[in-house]
């Protein structure tokens, strides 16, 4: 069905003269009992193997078979980590203010972006996280040091944890109250009011996997 999908999509687009570039295109194989198929597009009156990939960055957000996010948020933070050592090479001097302004701007985007779709289970990567916040607050020197926690209360910084917590219940509270629509087999609601309760909540899922 995909490869049929993949054929239209093809003839469209000759048809519009849009044609795509079969050499940029690649296959992602998401699951534990994926078939692995493989597939072809039509490129300049050829029919190409489209080649296989186990990492791709789609909307900003890497991602990989298992759609466990630990390679995105490596990666992720290798990257705001590299621009942390260019701003401490790149200032003599940071008091609290200059370095919150600097790491809010430049830094936390790169950890954060679309967090809501990726937001780390396991506990390191929770902590790999965490840990680039924790640099940051480290290159004031009158807070150098205190506990990461005083420091965080110092520059009035909220930790990165709590602030996926937050994002996660604003999403739920608009999704809840109908700002948006999501497929109810995706995210179910329990609609059931018991005894100081509303009906504001979604359905727990259990699994017996991780993936």
């Amino acid at each position: 069905i995909l490869q049929e999908d993949l054929d239209k999509l093809t003839d469209w687009a000759d048809r519009w003269q849009l044609r795509f570039n079969a050499g940029k295109c690649k296959v992602l194989h998401v699951g534990r009992n994926n078939p692995n198929y493989n597939y072809t597009m039509a490129s300049g009156g050829n029919r190409v193997e489209l080649e296989r990939t186990v990492l791709e960055k789609d909307l900003g957000i890497n991602v990989d078979p298992e759609l466990k996010f630990s390679r995105h948020i490596e990666l992720q933070v290798n990257k705001a980590n590299k621009i942390l050592g260019l701003v401490r090479r790149s200032y003599e001097y940071l008091d609290a203010d200059t370095m919150k302004r600097l790491f809010t701007a430049l830094i936390r985007p790169h950890i954060e972006f679309s967090n809501v779709a990726w937001s780390p289970r396991l506990e390191k990567d929770k902590k790999m996280l965490e840990r680039v916040q924790h640099r940051a607050t480290k290159l004031v020197p009158e807070l150098q040091e205190l506990p990461y926690e005083e420091r965080l209360r110092r520059m009035r910084l909220p930790s990165l944890s709590y602030r996926r917590a937050r994002g996660d219940m604003i999403e739920v509270y608009k999704y809840t109250h109908q700002y948006y629509t999501v497929n109810e087999d995706l995210l179910p609601r329990d609609t059931s009011v018991v005894t100081r309760g509303h009906p504001y909540k979604l359905k727990k899922r259990y699994t017996r996997t991780a993936t």
